[in-house]
């Protein structure tokens, strides 16, 4: 499969599982240091740093492409 297109399906698959997430999860508040964040939060806060890590991998794959094929062509 294309990179650019495993890519697009792993984002999809990210928003699906967002959406199932904020369905399906109660809001339930647990004490972190002074202050209360949310179960539904924080597993989304989670779920988007799994995306973003996502997103730096395939955008650094591209830069390297790229300078592979400058040092191949010079």
């Amino acid at each position: 499969m294309e990179k650019r297109k495993r890519f697009y399906v792993a984002m999809g698959i990210y928003a699906v599982l967002a959406l199932l997430i904020r369905i399906t999860m109660a809001d339930v508040p647990i004490p972190i240091g002074n202050g209360r964040l949310g179960i539904r939060t924080l597993t989304l806060l989670v779920l988007a740093l799994f995306a973003v890590r996502t997103l730096l991998h395939w955008r650094a794959e591209q830069v390297r492409g790229k300078q592979d094929e400058e040092q191949s062509s010079s």
